[in-house]
């Protein structure tokens, strides 16, 4: 019988839910709500009865030594009313733990012989970057550049800001200087006249333009590089091998190579100047943090200074400027 029992279908019963008129108000509250609401409201008072005994039973004289060693935060938000410790306290904390005031100094210059010896670095590795690195000029050079790599980085873009100058001396007068071509005197073409580097000579740019074209360019008679018979190959009886045109599948596929080999090294150059935009920054954070500790270490000497000038930890990140009071040397 209980196996055909509970072949019947039963009557779901499902939850009581809020009432139309009181669904402004949320949720229906279960059995199970209320008792965590009630055991948190009860939890509560206790707490604040416990500490209404407190308060009638403390004692007006009670005294602790830790109160002349704090002071009540007068910060506002989170932290407010909060007890934290005066710098008096600190200090005789420290030396409790033998972190006296000589202990403090040297660890003091032994941070800043560091912050000197990592600025140090980082300037000679600044330099060996820029020595094998060119600041791209920014009026000509962007435009060539940003043909040879439209995903460059920020921070390249930013470099390409920097101008350089070339000077140039021409003989003669200023009828002369204004009758300068740059294109000429570089060998090159005006296209190219605002590039830095990468700036071929306009044989160079001849050659290659016959070599993609499958063409076999013509011989100069004052061109080492047509006269050089060791590259011709020959045969057993000695007479010349005649060298095979490139079909048009091997030059499509030599363009792919020249465009790929562009590709990484325009990547190349611009991870190049990343890591040197990187290492300025860091050289510059440096050179903060070594003029913080000087500062610091200063201050401490003796003798009576006054600040006139900056804040400490201001926007600029600058330690402030201390003045001493003149004393005469006996």
């Amino acid at each position: 019988m209980s196996s055909l029992r509970n072949a019947v279908k039963r009557v779901t019963h499902k939850e009581r839910s809020q009432p139309q008129a009181r669904s402004h108000l949320g949720l229906l509250e279960k059995k199970g709500d209320y008792r965590l609401r009630s055991k948190d409201f009860h939890r509560k008072e206790e707490r604040i009865k416990s500490m209404r005994g407190k308060i009638a039973n403390r004692n007006p004289d009670e005294f602790y030594f830790g109160m002349h060693r704090s002071r009540v935060d007068g910060a506002s938000g989170k932290n407010s009313g909060r007890h934290v410790k005066t710098e008096e306290a600190r200090r005789i904390e420290m030396e409790e733990r033998g972190l006296g005031p000589e202990a403090v100094r040297i660890m003091k210059d032994q941070d800043l012989a560091y912050v000197r010896m990592q600025r140090l670095m980082d300037g000679k590795k600044i330099e060996k970057l820029q020595s094998s690195l060119h600041y791209l000029e920014g009026s000509g050079t962007n435009a060539n550049y940003e043909e040879e790599d439209e995903s460059g980085s920020s921070s390249l873009k930013k470099m390409l800001g920097k101008k350089r100058k070339h000077t140039v001396f021409v003989e003669g007068g200023q009828k002369e200087a204004g009758d300068f071509d740059v294109a000429k005197h570089f060998d090159t073409i005006p296209e190219l006249m605002g590039r830095a580097f990468n700036r071929p000579r306009v044989k160079t740019l001849e050659k290659q333009a016959m070599s993609k074209l499958g063409k076999v360019p013509l011989q100069d008679a004052n061109d080492d590089y047509y006269n050089d018979e060791s590259d011709n190959e020959y045969d057993e009886e000695g007479k010349p091998i005649k060298q095979k045109q490139p079909s048009e599948k091997q030059l499509l596929k030599q363009q792919r190579k020249q465009k790929k080999l562009e590709r990484n090294v325009a990547k190349s150059r611009s991870a190049a100047y990343s890591e040197m935009e990187l290492r300025n920054a860091r050289l510059k954070k440096l050179q903060n943090a070594e003029a913080h500790l000087v500062v610091e270490k200063q201050v401490q000497m003796k003798g009576r200074s006054r600040k006139i000038v900056g804040k400490e930890g201001g926007k600029d990140g600058k330690p402030a400027v201390y003045k001493w009071r003149r004393k005469r040397a006996k």
